[in-house]
């Protein structure tokens, strides 16, 4: 029998808090992840021009301007009888020395609590909205796509290849953060162009780095000052509605900015004080990662966090589940492997085998396919503490591993996988240990659970020569038996599963024998 019942749209809220501004957008999300936006609200505050100076703190005063501004939106929220609210803050809360505090005091002024998303969230955030906003651009198809977000606080880059993330990075080049950092007040505004140019190129040296930008075809500029730009420039040439500006166009119109004080562009452009404090930075961020670039012309994407957050919203399962950003997971977490030159040929076996106890054990763990891929991350990175120090190794994984930024995968998330990869060797998990004890009651249930199956997976690549080829898990009343398929002697793969099981009798309640497959008891 067909069900046609049909679900009342819902009406949902984004809050961004971002180095200049805090964002509202009001969305009715109806069935089939339809979004129709239905009003949108900022308020200038800088919290940037606090954080990114000297004392990296947020004033009271800020603090003030922040809260009077939430209380704002709560009006036009309860207005629309909003009953979901996410609220997100990116770099200037998070790098605050009392970004905590502060938003604690937000919670207790307001009602709403700000989650502060990590760089890899961001970037996933960001991709979900322009690759909605741009769905049918053939950008989206191109061999080697950036995608560029030059925000207050930092810089936001994706690569694409064939549409899909090969590698991300967010960099510390925002307008806002360099009007404060170097106090370019102080300075005439020729040598305010000059440093910024300075600062921008060493960036850019690290960039190249990390993304091959030379072969970049696509380009797909994101954020509020190169849609100004673009407006601008497309005004003068008689076509307002276009979202693509020629190389040419684009860097001509940056060179002619850099030439006028704030003063002077506000009042030549028509800009707000604010708008014009950003403007010239951001374009030259724009300008000079254009340049690095084959591109031919800048593709202009409305996207926003904030609108990748309304995605995530629409689709509530868009978080949890692996099979939408499975591979550019694994593919960012590839790259970094590759920056700690680590051992891929072990880490893709170890994963492999550990994906086969996971699929094994199901019944047992009842774990979420999300899971899985978060063992799949540590399996893949778990020797990466090895580029420190080949002793104490898994304790170097752990921390490497919770200061890395993964594409796709949250804070919490890559807390677990940083303390997965930490127990693939050495002690089992303790009270003792803080980065576990600082996980909630559920998160070490699923790092206990993960790198039982870890421990024994490694254990069975213990020489790097990936010659287990596939396992067999055989139920029995008091020991469940691992039945290894694979070439050669398997003695000492064996003797070091055996050695290992002991988180995993723990876990599973059953003691594990390890055998050859072929091979009675």
């Amino acid at each position: 029998m067909t069900d046609t019942t049909t679900h009342s749209p819902r009406v949902v809220a984004v809050l961004d808090m971002g180095a200049s501004a805090i964002r509202l957008v009001i969305a009715e999300i109806a069935a089939g992840r339809r979004i129709r936006v239905l009003e949108e609200a900022s308020r200038g505050v800088l919290l940037g021009r606090d954080t990114f100076s000297s004392a990296g703190v947020i004033k009271p005063r800020t603090a003030d301007s922040a809260f009077a501004a939430i209380d704002g939106f709560r009006k036009i929220m309860d207005g629309y009888g909003v009953t979901q609210v996410r609220a997100v803050a990116t770099s200037a809360v998070r790098e605050a020395r009392n970004g905590d505090l502060f938003l604690d005091r937000m919670h207790s002024r307001t009602g709403i609590q700000f989650d502060v998303i990590n760089e890899a969230e961001e970037a996933r955030l960001l991709y979900l909205a322009v690759r909605e906003s741009l769905k049918r651009h053939p950008a989206l198809k191109g061999a080697w796509t950036l995608l560029a977000e030059v925000g207050g606080g930092s810089t936001n880059l994706t690569l694409l290849r064939h549409g899909q993330p090969d590698r991300s990075g967010v960099y510390a080049l925002g307008a806002v953060r360099f009007r404060q950092r170097f106090e370019l007040r102080r300075f005439s505004h020729e040598l305010q162009v000059s440093l910024l140019k300075r600062v921008i190129a060493n960036v850019i040296d690290e960039i190249r780095a990390e993304i091959p930008l030379h072969r970049v075809t696509q380009f797909v500029a994101i954020g509020g000052d190169i849609r100004m730009a673009a407006s601008h420039i497309h005004a003068q040439e008689g076509d307002a509605q276009a979202r693509e500006i020629p190389r040419e166009a684009l860097l001509d119109f940056s060179a002619e900015i850099e030439k006028l004080d704030d003063e002077t562009l506000a009042t030549r452009l028509r800009l707000a004080a604010v708008e014009a404090d950003t403007l010239m930075p951001s374009m030259l961020i724009f300008s000079t990662l254009l340049s690095e670039t084959a591109a031919r012309r800048a593709i202009v994407s409305d996207a926003s966090l904030r609108s990748g957050v309304l995605i995530d919203l629409a689709e509530p399962e868009a978080q949890v589940a692996a099979q939408d950003f499975e591979h550019q997971v694994l593919a960012s977490a590839e790259a970094l492997g590759h920056r700690f030159r680590y051992d891929r040929d072990h880490g893709r076996h170890v994963a492999a085998l550990a994906t086969r106890l996971f699929e094994e054990l199901h019944d047992e763990h009842r774990l979420a396919h999300r899971d899985r891929l978060l063992l799949q991350t540590a399996s893949l990175l778990h020797d990466v503490g090895v580029h420190v120090s080949l002793r104490s190794h898994h304790k170097h994984s752990q921390y490497l591993l919770a200061s890395a930024q993964i594409f796709g995968l949250s804070m919490d998330e890559t807390a677990v996988v940083a303390n997965v990869a930490r127990y693939h060797r050495g002690s089992l998990p303790q009270r003792s240990h803080l980065p576990y004890m600082e996980l909630d009651l559920h998160e070490r249930l699923l790092v206990n659970k993960l790198a039982a199956l870890l421990r024994i997976a490694n254990a069975l690549d213990s020489e790097h020569l990936q010659k287990v080829k596939d396992l067999r898990l055989v139920r029995g009343d008091k020991a469940w038996v691992l039945e290894l398929v694979g070439a050669g002697d398997l003695t000492m793969e064996q003797i070091a599963a055996t050695a290992r099981a002991d988180l995993f009798t723990e876990v599973f309640g059953r003691d594990l024998i390890v055998r050859a497959a072929g091979v009675g008891a």
